[in-house]
């Protein structure tokens, strides 16, 4: 079941989850990529936007569920992107490297608009 703390809204094949926790845990992630890719699979989602603007931070096992979201991902054809990432997880995606995998932007607008 997902928390009460993560709001997750579709609008044709857009969704866009909001976080509202400044920790997230591995098993909040995996109830999320859950959820998001139950709209994938049944809702054709293809687009999703990660609103990660009161987040603080992630675990290792938050990015592993992440990554394995993409790969399920691709196979759809789909995009992802984060927005509004606080400087402490921007620079986790840049020191792992996996801001060559989600594109980050300063906003939602932003994000949604580079997916169109």
């Amino acid at each position: 079941m997902l928390s009460n703390s993560t709001q997750i809204e579709q609008h044709n094949s857009l969704v866009v989850t909001t976080f509202s926790d400044s920790n997230l845990t591995g098993l909040e992630m995996q109830e999320v990529v859950n959820e998001l890719t139950q709209h994938m699979r049944y809702d054709k989602a293809t687009e999703f936007v990660l609103d990660m603007g009161l987040v603080e931070y992630i675990s290792s096992d938050c990015l592993g569920s992440l990554v394995m979201f993409v790969r399920d991902l691709e196979n759809m054809r789909g995009r992802i992107a984060l927005a509004n990432c606080q400087p402490n997880v921007a620079f986790l995606f840049k020191v792992t490297r996996l801001d060559a995998v989600f594109e980050m932007f300063d906003d939602i607008e932003s994000a949604k608009a580079a997916l169109d």
